[in-house]
């Protein structure tokens, strides 16, 4: 039994799966997560190596060299990058996309458990982790009152503990915290004076603060344990600890040092709106929600609100979670209005409600089995399921409308509603679903789409799949069971049917027919010329890697001279800020001063009012932000628009960054400026920056290492005594109420930041008394890197660069064509990476899933027709939408991005589905009609589904089109490419396919013949009207 007959035969058996499929996807919809993007699980690993007292070349030698050779062999690995500066060596490993993660860490350390006893003593265990760059707190919380030793402690006793409690945070980050501390600030002179050293100090310190068990006794009744107390009671008690002199006397600790309760040094400002603020920065575990785990802290952070005292301030100052739903509502009013849209262009079609509303039932239906799918199959409500969706409501009606046509006219020439719904359902049945797998199909090669195109757009492919999957049933079965209750024909409307437009289209078919080898050749002709102007750039197509997006932050950096003191740093970011106040757009401004742990770098977010709230865009923002800020002197300063959707945004300077490799750090940085140079001339180019930095200056301690041995004394001891003196070190722990505090030891700042002093520190010899510094080391000014950068084993400075007010493409173009002049020392090389590179590499990915759709359209197509010849007729269309679709984006100014270039790969599938119910109804026509009047008949008969089916389709694109709304640019790209192929291919295709049908079956009579007077010594026949392959 056909599917068809069963379906009308069995109404209340199908109304009952429907309303099974609809109850399957409303308790799905339920369970869904709702995300920004898709989940990714970026293949990235990262080896971090403590090394302290290395220098980035003895880090870079003794460690980072070895490990690298090491892990080089890793399978799956695809790039191999590293980072050596002080103390520290970072290497990145980037594996393969199909690669499992956690295996790769686990071989990772197999790997260098080789090795790690050939690292020096010094270094520690290497640390393996997996690394996510977009890894950014999910909520940030600012705290802000009078006291910040007070603010540090209920943010981290009530919030910091609270937050870490709740499910799915991974970590709660504190920034801009004073803590107390017990610093004792030695007097150098009066230290020498008594022949004392910082380990003397430190021993008599550590020796006074002790509490231990001694033993136990038996007192006859019960066994008590002996305990010693000796911990400090107060901060007094520390300032009277006893020290013994060189010559024997006895002296307090507060002879030779100044004892102080106070707060750890700053090394870090933070700030909300100009007043001193504690941020707390929330993250999210990897496989945690992001909307759960945000609107539990807000509400945990409100609970927690109502026991702070009035004059304490808590706000929440940043919540990625807000762009997501902004994004996710954007979606959904689009998918909404593009919906109502197909309706009603489907009504001033068919000009009947009841028709109208039958064929309507299949967007919900279609909708809710979609997103029972989308549960079964793990996907997530996102941006790109929800756009996919978006993007394929108007297809979700177009098999309905074939379907509910063909059934209209055989019930209009006579038969009756129940046997009209069977035969018309059963009559395009095959020609639906060959035209729903060729929209199916396209997305079978993003299967092998490697990178993070494939990783991002495979849910929205399975999305549109399940979409169109779902409507295809729904046209087979509910519509025709709908149908051959419902259905009425009325005269007025069949009156219409042969009007003015039916009979011009015939007439203009009719004249091409006649000269349809003209017709052909200049389609060839036009779409040669097409390409030509592509390929040679007289087509103005601009290109980028993925969208920007309006999220309503931007961010500056500062960078001021290396060495510049906090201090002077914080007046520098506070005049930025007090520049930029009067900004209307802008709702609050965070700053941190000290960032990454650096004295002379700065940064403020500025959280910008909702998108609807202001006129100027984030870009435009930004741009007034830099002109405001371009006064200040002193410091290089990024002006960052937060644009990216995939949250991996940095400093700025990722868009297009140029890698010049070698071996010499000398060479190689002056190659960088050079090229830095050439960025810097080339028009839309932004926050242009080399890494690592310059060199910085260094004040060199050489020991004498032949007197340091006769006297005892090693390199270890004599580099931990200089670090006491100049940056402190912890001794001891100073407790009270339950809570422990630091006591650090260190010289005043006057007297470590002379190098005099310095060089008459005392050192314990152990072999009796103290040796100074100046008679066992040398000190001398000397400049070393900041750190060392390689990939692939080799030495690199980095220059990147972003781009503004021109795309992506045109700008690396430029940079490559000045670059290409260049004259570069054998040995050193030029290579492109971030967004350039990546769009590079994912443009290639796409290039070749296109080439397999089209394949597998034809082959879909070849078996439909059980014909080599009918698809390629069809496929004519596909050229033809192409130049619809890249002149629609050349028209509206959008680059063509790896969203654009999946509308593309989808176009390949949804141009070619008229043609098939075209073609297949010409083929129809032609078993009782010859080939010329089937063309002539079958044309106007198709012409209203065809409109029909074309215009549902991209009038529910429109307002994805439109690009209105947070987020809204991901489908943006995809909708206008998809309109404006469709669009030019609907009109041409109504022409074209019928010319080169013909054309093609008179060419294969001819062949039929050549190879039957060939094979047979038959004479060539006239072309027959009725002859196919």
């Amino acid at each position: 039994m056909k599917l068809s007959d069963f379906s009308v035969d069995r109404p209340i058996a199908i109304t009952m799966f429907v309303l099974l499929v609809v109850l399957i996807g409303a308790v799905g919809f339920t369970e869904l997560g709702v995300q920004l993007m898709p989940e990714l699980e970026l293949p990235f690993v990262v080896v971090q190596t403590q090394y302290n007292g290395a220098t980035p070349e003895e880090v870079e030698d003794s460690v980072t060299k070895t490990l690298e050779e090491t892990v080089a062999t890793v399978e799956g690995l695809d790039t191999i990058s590293s980072t050596s500066r002080e103390n520290m060596s970072t290497i990145f490993l980037e594996f393969n996309w199909d690669i499992d993660v956690d295996n790769a860490k686990a071989d990772v350390r197999d790997k260098i458990d080789m090795v790690k006893d050939a690292l020096p003593d010094g270094a520690d265990e290497p640390v393996i982790m997996q690394f996510d760059p977009a890894n950014r707190p999910v909520v940030k919380i600012a705290l802000s009152g009078p006291n910040l030793t007070y603010l540090k402690d209920l943010a981290e006793d009530k919030f910091q503990t609270q937050l870490e409690t709740i499910s799915g945070v991974a970590s709660v980050d504190m920034k801009g915290e004073l803590s107390r501390e017990i610093q004792i600030r030695v007097k150098q002179e009066k230290m020498n004076a008594y022949g004392l050293t910082f380990n003397d100090i430190s021993s008599g310190i550590k020796s006074s603060n002790l509490d231990m068990s001694v033993g136990e006794i038996n007192d006859g009744v019960k066994e008590l344990t002996v305990k010693g107390k000796g911990e400090f009671d107060s901060v007094e008690e520390i300032r009277n600890i006893q020290l013994i002199t060189a010559n024997g006397r006895q002296i307090n600790l507060s002879d030779v040092a100044v004892v102080r309760d106070t707060h750890s040094e700053i090394a870090q400002y933070s700030y909300l709106n100009g007043k001193r603020s504690i941020t707390l920065g929330v993250k999210k575990q990897n496989d945690a929600n992001t909307v759960e785990v945000a609107d539990a802290v807000k509400k945990r952070v409100e609970e927690l609100k109502q026991n702070v005292p009035g004059n304490i301030d808590v706000k929440v100052i940043s919540d990625s979670s807000e762009f997501i739903k902004d994004s996710i509502a954007s979606v959904q009013q689009n998918f909404m209005t593009g919906g109502i849209l197909a309706v009603i262009i489907l009504f001033l079609f068919l000009r009947n409600v009841r028709t109208t509303v039958v064929i309507s039932t299949a967007i919900p239906t279609s909708v809710i089995a979609t997103l029972g799918m989308m549960y079964f199959g793990d996907l997530s409500l996102n941006n790109l399921t929800l756009g996919g969706l978006s993007l394929g409501i108007g297809m979700l009606l177009d098999n309905s409308v074939v379907v509910l046509e063909n059934i209209y006219r055989h019930h209009h020439e006579g038969l009756g509603r129940i046997q009209a719904a069977k035969e018309g359902a059963a009559e395009v049945g095959m020609a639906i679903f060959a035209s729903t797998m060729t929209t199916v199909i396209v997305f079978l090669p993003m299967i092998f789409v490697d990178g993070i195109a494939g990783e991002i757009f495979t849910p929205m492919s399975k999305t549109i799949a399940f979409s169109l999957l779902a409507s295809l049933l729904v046209a087979l079965t509910f519509i025709p069971m709908l149908s051959s209750k419902l259905l009425r024909v009325e005269i007025d409307e069949e009156k219409n049917k042969q009007g003015k437009v039916t009979k011009t289209y015939k007439s203009i078919l009719c004249w091409c027919l006649n000269r349809r080898y003209l017709i052909a050749g200049s389609l060839i002709v036009i779409l040669v010329l097409f390409g030509f102007g592509l390929i040679k750039g007289y087509i103005p197509l601009q290109t980028e890697f993925f969208p920007k997006s309006d999220r309503g932050k931007v961010n500056v950096y500062f960078e001021l001279a290396q060495g510049t003191q906090l201090d002077k740093t914080n007046q520098f970011v506070m005049n930025a800020k007090d520049n930029i106040n009067e900004i209307p757009e802008i709702k609050d401004i965070s700053s941190e001063v000290g960032s990454n742990n650096n004295s002379y770098e700065g940064e403020i977010e500025v959280d910008l009012v909702d998108l609807a709230k202001r006129e100027r865009g984030v870009t435009k923002v930004a741009e007034v932000i830099r002109t405001k800020l371009n006064d200040l002197a002193g410091a290089k300063i990024n002006v960052v628009p937060q644009t990216s959707m995939m949250g991996r945004q940095g400093k700025g300077g990722g868009a297009i960054t140029i890698n010049v490799k070698g071996l010499d750090l000398d060479t190689l940085l002056n190659l960088a400026n050079e090229i830095e140079t050439k960025v810097e001339n080339t028009e839309g180019t932004r926050n242009i920056a080399i890494t690592p930095k310059a060199s910085k200056p260094e004040l060199e301690i050489i020991p004498r290492e032949n007197l340091a041995k006769e006297m005892g004394i090693t390199k270890q001891q004599l580099f931990s005594t200089i670090d006491t003196a100049v940056d402190g070190s912890d001794v001891s722990k100073y407790k009270e109420d339950g809570e422990e505090y630091d006591i650090r030891l260190k010289l005043f700042d006057e007297e470590s930041n002379s190098i005099n002093q310095l060089l008459n520190i005392k050192i314990n010899s152990p072999q009796g008394g103290v040796v100074p510094l100046s008679q066992i080391a040398d000190m001398r000014y000397a400049t070393g890197p900041n750190a060392i950068e390689r990939e692939e084993q080799e030495r690199k400075f980095t220059i990147g660069t972003d781009t503004y007010q021109r795309s992506l493409g045109a700008v690396l173009e430029d940079i490559k064509t000045k670059l290409g002049k260049m004259d570069l020392p054998e040995g050193y090389s030029i290579n492109y990476k971030g967004d350039a590179g990546d769009m590079r590499e994912s443009f290639q990915e796409l290039g070749q899933a296109m080439i397999m759709a089209i394949v597998l359209v034809y082959m879909v197509m070849a078996a439909q027709f059980e014909s080599l010849v009918h698809p390629f007729v069809i496929m004519f269309t596909v050229p033809i939408s192409l130049i619809g679709a890249i002149t629609a984006l050349v028209v509206t100014g959008i680059p063509l991005s790896i969203n654009g270039f999946i509308g593309i790969i989808m176009l390949v599938g949804i141009v070619v589905n008229n043609g098939i119910v075209l073609v297949d109804y010409i083929n129809t026509r032609r078993e009782f009609e010859d080939r010329e009047e089937a063309i002539l008949n079958a044309g106007p008969i198709r012409l209203r589904p065809v409109l029909m089916t074309a215009s549902t389709t991209m009038l529910a694109m429109v307002p994805l089109a439109l690009g209105i709304g947070a987020g809204a640019e991901m489908q943006q790209a995809m909708a206008i490419v998809v309109i404006g192929g469709l669009l030019l291919a609907t009109f041409l295709t109504l022409v074209i396919v019928p010319v080169i049908y013909d054309i093609m079956e008179d060419l294969s009579a001819v062949v039929s013949g050549f190879f039957r007077k060939l094979l047979h010594g038959e004479e060539p026949q006239q072309p027959s009207n009725n002859e196919s392959i």
